[in-house]
């Protein structure tokens, strides 16, 4: 099938990493980096990119990818319960395009305060200010 779906990867798809594998017979396009800023965090032996953070242009590889190709990359990175795939405009040597590039935001409630224990005393009197 027709490589028809355009990729931004930024870590362990990359070329000489673990995961490069599962892009298989994938066009690359070239090295490139985001348009926006954002902000890449490693946990483990793998990074993530969180969209809600502007840092930074995230550098990565450009891969056209067929269908299978994508249902692969997006079981690998749990899209959309632990990863969620978006669209992000990617410069690849003078070029920009737009690509899927898999995010890892934080889930959860923003607390008010640094101080966990005021918040869930709140929680267990909520009519106690």
């Amino acid at each position: 099938m027709k490589n028809q779906h355009l990729v931004f990867v930024y870590g362990t798809l990359r070329q000489s990493q673990s995961n490069h594998k599962l892009l298989g017979e994938a066009d690359c396009y070239g090295t490139g980096s985001s348009r926006e800023k954002y902000a890449m965090y490693i946990t483990g032996s793998y990074p993530y990119v969180i969209s809600t953070e502007g840092r930074y242009p995230i550098v990565g590889e450009l891969y056209a990818v067929d269908d299978d190709t994508l249902a692969q990359l997006d079981k690998m990175e749990g899209h959309p319960r632990y990863y969620i795939r978006r669209e992000v405009a990617v410069d690849v040597e003078g070029i920009e395009y737009l690509a899927w590039m898999y995010f890892r935001d934080p889930h959860g409630t923003l607390l008010p305060t640094g101080d966990y224990k005021s918040f869930s005393n709140h929680l267990q009197n909520p009519d106690n200010p």
